[in-house]
């Protein structure tokens, strides 16, 4: 059948033809349909890859590639970018960027506000997408609404991206060839494409924001759970410090020992760090020196006592601050001089921590701890550990020194109440003898061993109360004073003085009855009590034993030395009679003895009383006599036997008592004894000097003057002064003068207490002459060891001189001693030409004496030499 046939169907008639062009266009609208079904697939698969992008992209760069390869599926995308809005939207950046002809670093170099005025700052401006060819590009130049940046494109294809009504930024595709173009369904899709990417950006942010806020949530968890981890192992560590402290409190009371106390220090403190090797250190008392009450250590070694020198332990005590010390720091300290190290002092370790050990501010020791091994090295915090452990260790350290020194102290307590209560029980037996002793000693001389003062007193007492009950029976008291003793000191020394008072005391008890007492009361003065004698006669044939018993010469040091006894003797008178007055008496009758040529006894009467009674009135005379008009000087020429010169005037006082004109020896004694003789000589002394002065500027002869001065002036320093100052006030020549001290006054006291006194007075340039030389023992020693420049003999030696070949052999000797010595030899009491002929034979050239010159007063005359009235006195 042809193609024209017609084909009745249902009353139609189609042609072939009809129906094969109804076919054709069904076959169009069938491909049409598929096509489109395919590209919705397409676009289906792609919306869909975009939404997966949100959850399979591992990075917003890789988010941004896949939505531009997707994208690229869809249409011609090789020029593809990306813009977004910043937070403050003041600015936008290029997240993504893909360009034939520009690059993102090109564009990065356009300031944003350009970027505002070029196409995509148009989109962003408008919100609405757009679809701009060359042409359309030119128009919005010339109408100002874009400036073209970078290549210019053949077609531009931009759709805003929005989120909530917000334009967010921009989705851009471009061609710079003819042969790619852009259709208004192209706009469509990419509009369409666009809403779904944002989603995807929109939802993989809000993932990027959930994982980061997931991430600081988790690192906020993390901070709080290492923080709380940090407490708990802070509060762990606090629990663990707080049970070592108080373990290291209670060792005070636990410990049994100083070492027990240490042992177990080492065990707490090694719950803390790291205490293998652990020592303590301390001061001993004096700070000089430390020592290791404990040390452990490795290596074995073992630390000494020692002196303080340069080692760790002595920078930590130094310095008192705590040390962390490696082997730079080390280094350092030795460079600096502060340290020394010593092989002797064990293994250099390689970190040392030392902590001091302070008590009210003072370091008195330290601990320490060290580590030889790198595996076991400290922190920073084991030396915070060990310092707040010292500070605790200190206390307990000297806690619990104070309870082993009290513990000590209580031993020793206990034991000296047993060795003291012992003791006591001694003493107690031992009380009765010592009181007994001391009653001896308080009442008995230490020397002799005889009853003292107040023995006697006490035995005379009871002998006056006994003495009104006798009748017939008295008592008399005996007072004894030595001759010679003085010497006896001087010459064989103080050893041989008690020999010789040990020895009186011997025999003067063999001279008494056993009830008698015999005491010693002073240097060398004793008293005697008889009691219960009848007779007066009894007491004189006692004192007459006694005189005869001490002629008798002692053995002293292999030679004998003779010495005798004065004895007063005073009896009982009546019931008014006392103790006083009893020593008085008799000792005033032993001076009646010893003026009367000593070695004898005299019995006290009243004639010796009236004597006492004018010696005081005279003494009370003497202190009342003014000096100035009561005394006078008389002058007695020195002689120089080879012509008529005259050597010297010695002035010689005199009181006028009244209508009597007395001499020396009838108030010199007093006066030495009352003191005034010290202002008398020194008015003496004015009385020379004026005269010196006077006669500086008349033809007076210038003759040396004797003053004869008593020896108290030498016994005190101030008083030689005084007479220094006198004559220094004067403006006197010193050598003028001649200053007299007698022989028995010079060894009457402790020649070496005047020697200084004398050699100060020569030094200053007074002549010095010892008087009456040979009235006594006449020592040789005053000439060999005393400063005298002039020895005047006594007149006892010249009285001989012309009868007796012994004073004469005398006088010859004491000649040849004075020239030898340099010493001028002067003869007084020269009476007769026989004694003139003899002192001229044996070479004495110098005397004075009536036979040469009588004594005449002494008249001081401004104008006149020496000048007076005739004397009768001496």
């Amino acid at each position: 059948m042809s193609s024209s046939k017609n084909t009745r169907s249902h009353g139609v008639t189609v042609s072939t033809e009809e129906k094969l062009k109804r076919l054709e266009k069904v076959v169009e609208r069938l491909k049409a349909l598929t096509q489109k079904y395919r590209q919705a697939e397409v676009i289906q698969q792609a919306l869909f890859r975009i939404s997966e992008l949100a959850s399979s992209a591992q990075s917003m760069d890789q988010l941004y590639a896949s939505v531009h390869r997707i994208v690229g599926q869809l249409m011609e995308a090789r020029n593809f970018y990306i813009c977004l809005y910043n937070e403050s939207r003041t600015s936008f950046n290029l997240p993504y960027f893909a360009d034939e002809h520009d690059s993102a670093e090109d564009v990065a170099e356009i300031p944003v506000e350009v970027l505002l005025r070029g196409l995509t700052g148009y989109i962003l401006r408008t919100g609405e997408p757009m679809l701009a060819r060359n042409t359309d590009i030119d128009n919005l130049i010339k109408e100002g609404q874009i400036m073209i940046m970078g290549s210019l494109p053949v077609d531009w294809l931009g759709v805003p991206l929005v989120l909530n009504d917000e334009v967010i930024g921009a989705m851009v595709v471009q061609s710079y060839v003819e042969d790619v173009r852009y259709q208004q369904e192209d706009l469509e899709l990419l509009t369409f494409v666009s809403q779904h990417v944002v989603t995807a950006l929109e939802r993989f942010k809000h993932l990027e924001w959930m994982e980061t806020e997931i991430e600081r949530q988790t690192s906020e968890l993390r901070f709080a759970n290492e923080h709380l981890l940090k407490e708990v192992t802070e509060r762990e560590k606090a629990e663990l410090q707080t049970s070592v402290l108080y373990a290291i409190s209670e060792l005070t009371n636990t410990a049994e020992d100083m070492n027990s106390f240490y042992q177990n220090l080492h065990k707490q403190v090694a719950k803390l760090l790291n205490a293998d090797n652990f020592y303590v250190a301390l001061l001993t008392d004096n700070d000089q020196q430390v020592y290791f009450p404990y040390y452990v250590d490795e290596s074995g070694y073992v630390a000494r006592q020692r002196r303080l020198k340069k080692g760790l332990t002595e920078y930590v005590l130094r310095t008192g601050r705590s040390a962390f010390i490696d082997k730079e720091m080390r280094d350092t300290l030795i460079a600096k001089g502060e340290l020394v190290m010593k092989d002797s002092r064990g293994k250099p370790a390689h970190q040392w921590i030392g902590s001091p050990l302070h008590m009210e501010g003072e370091v008195f020791g330290m601990l320490a701890v060290q580590a030889y091994s790198e595996q076991h090295s400290y922190t920073e915090d084991a030396v915070e550990i060990l310092n707040f452990v010292s500070q605790h260790v200190a206390v307990a350290i000297e806690r619990r020194r104070s309870a082993e020194r009290l513990a000590r102290a209580d031993v020793f307590l206990e034991k000296r109440i047993a060795e003291r209560t012992e003791e006591l029980v001694e003493e107690i037996e031992r009380r009765k003898k010592i009181e007994a002793q001391l009653f001896h000693d308080a009442h008995h001389d230490n020397l002799t061993g005889l009853p003292n003062r107040t023995m006697f007193v006490d035995r005379v007492t009871e002998a006056l109360n006994a003495q009104k009950r006798r009748k017939k029976e008295f008592f008399a008291v005996l007072f004894i004073d030595l001759d010679k003793f003085k010497n006896i000191n001087d010459t064989l020394g103080h050893s041989a003085g008690d020999k010789f008072l040990y020895e009186v005391s011997q025999r003067l008890t063999s001279t008494i009855r056993e009830y008698d007492l015999l005491a010693r009361i002073g240097g060398d003065e004793f008293v005697i009590l008889l009691d219960r004698i009848v007779h007066l006669d009894d007491a004189k044939d006692v004192a007459s034993r006694i005189v005869e018993e001490m002629q008798k010469p002692f053995r002293l040091k292999n030679q004998e030395v003779f010495s005798g006894a004065s004895v007063g003797i005073a009896t009982w008178r009546d019931e008014t009679d006392t103790v006083e007055r009893l020593l008085r008496d008799a000792d005033a009758a032993m001076y009646q003895a010893k003026s009367q040529g000593r070695s004898c006894y005299v019995v006290f009467d009243e004639t010796i009383r009236d004597g006492l009674v004018a010696a005081v009135n005279k003494e009370t005379a003497l202190r009342l006599a003014q000096i100035n008009h009561d005394f006078s000087l008389w002058m007695q020429p020195i002689l120089d036997l080879t012509g008529t010169k005259t050597a010297g005037y010695e002035l010689l006082l005199r009181w006028q008592k009244g209508e009597n004109l007395l001499a020396p020896p009838d108030f010199m004694e007093l006066a030495e004894r009352s003191g005034a003789i010290l202002d008398i000589d020194r008015w003496s002394l004015e009385c020379v000097c004026r005269y010196l002065v006077e006669s500086e500027n008349t033809s007076a002869e210038q003759a040396l003057l004797h003053l004869n001065l008593s020896v108290q002036h030498l016994l005190r320093s101030r008083h030689v002064q005084s007479l220094i100052d006198i004559v220094q006030s004067r403006g006197v020549n010193p050598a003028r003068i001649v200053f007299e001290f007698a022989e028995n006054d010079i060894l009457s006291v402790t020649p070496k207490r005047v020697l200084a006194s004398l050699r100060r007075l020569s030094a200053y340039g007074f002549t010095l002459a010892l008087d009456d030389f040979g009235r006594g023992s006449g020592p040789l020693q005053l000439l060999y060891n005393f400063p005298f420049d002039i020895i005047k003999l006594d007149e006892n030696f010249v009285r001989q001189v012309d009868t007796k070949p012994r004073a004469q052999a005398m006088v010859r000797h004491v000649v040849t001693l004075c020239q030898e010595l340099d010493i001028q030899l002067t003869a007084e009491g020269v009476e007769n030409e026989k004694q003139l002929k003899a002192l001229k034979g044996l070479g004495v050239f110098f005397g004075q004496g009536t036979l040469l010159a009588k004594p005449t007063e002494w008249h001081i005359d401004t104008h006149s030499e020496i000048s007076g009235a005739e004397d009768t006195g001496t």
